[in-house]
């Protein structure tokens, strides 16, 4: 296979056509991504897929979601793109089999119905996974992290130790790697953070794994796999969990832009502030308003 798959696999001429549609570098970038996965799959140039390699696709991507690696939602994602491309090709008749349908659209059907309960962890699932994570401190200050302070697995995996965070009058924040602002974090969330990191071994990285190395997203990934399992729960991924934060948010009254603001991404270097009050409370008033606290393990 050519090393420049990407030329290979989707017509230039094409694709500069179909990506003049977004607004966003980071639209763009998304269907780019996932349109090269799909053809990388398969083995074929988009515009030569039928069916069968659609419906492979598929099978592997579902056991993806069975083994916690991506989430419902994220699947639903892929296929959605994927039928947009599909869709404009056909309209533009750029593929190679003239009566070539859109195999994707029956699918993404099926999923649109599922997206709802897709999107997050139910509160009693989300009791069981903490109950099940209780011995293992820095399982559960991650799954905290995810939970209540809306921390992506990638961003976890990159906090590095106390300096990753910043206290102000008003409460704590931490910025992770690729986030222009703070995120605040509730003080239930702060007091299993703290207690973690006052019995941790002295390590570059904040969480780190049996040989002292950082951790990476598929090590969280099998976490959830793991403690899921013994929680006696379905396998949920951790963008589930996180997504879960959004949600709770939402539900106890938190605006559309106190939660963008908890669960954007953003970049500073981090400072202790003493005697300064984060001009970005309304973080801190959004999670105020979720009721739900999260014990010490």
């Amino acid at each position: 296979m050519s090393q420049n798959f990407e030329a290979d696999f989707v017509n230039t001429e094409t694709w500069n056509l179909f990506k003049s549609r977004f607004k966003s570098e980071t639209t763009e970038a998304s269907y780019w991504s996932d349109i090269n996965e799909f053809c990388r799959i398969t083995g074929k140039p988009f515009d030569s897929v039928g069916q069968q390699d659609v419906s492979n696709y598929y099978q592997k991507m579902q056991e993806k979601v069975r083994e916690g690696r991506i989430s419902p939602l994220t699947l639903t994602k892929k296929f959605r793109e994927l039928h947009s491309f599909a869709e404009f090709l056909i309209g533009q008749g750029e593929f190679k089999e003239k009566d070539t349908e859109d195999f994707f659209y029956p699918y993404l059907k099926n999923m649109v119905k599922e997206e709802k309960t897709a999107r997050s962890v139910p509160v009693e699932d989300m009791d069981a996974l903490f109950d099940a994570a209780s011995e293992d401190i820095m399982a559960y200050t991650i799954l905290t992290l995810m939970y209540r302070v809306g921390l992506t697995s990638t961003e976890i995996a990159g906090l590095n130790g106390e300096e990753d965070f910043m206290i102000y009058d008003d409460g704590i924040y931490v910025i992770p790697a690729q986030r222009r602002e703070p995120c605040h974090i509730p003080e239930d969330a702060w007091a299993i953070l703290k207690e973690y990191m006052e019995g941790r071994e002295a390590h570059p990285s904040l969480f780190y794994n049996k040989r002292g190395g950082r951790l990476n997203t598929m090590y969280i990934s099998r976490m959830m796999k793991k403690y899921c399992s013994r929680a006696g729960i379905r396998t949920y991924s951790s963008e589930a969990v996180r997504n879960s934060c959004a949600f709770n948010l939402f539900a106890y009254g938190a605006t559309a832009g106190q939660t963008a603001a908890q669960m954007g991404r953003t970049e500073l270097q981090i400072r202790r502030y003493k005697g300064i009050s984060y001009r970005g409370n309304l973080r801190k008033k959004a999670n105020d308003l979720v009721k739900m606290r999260i014990e010490k393990p």
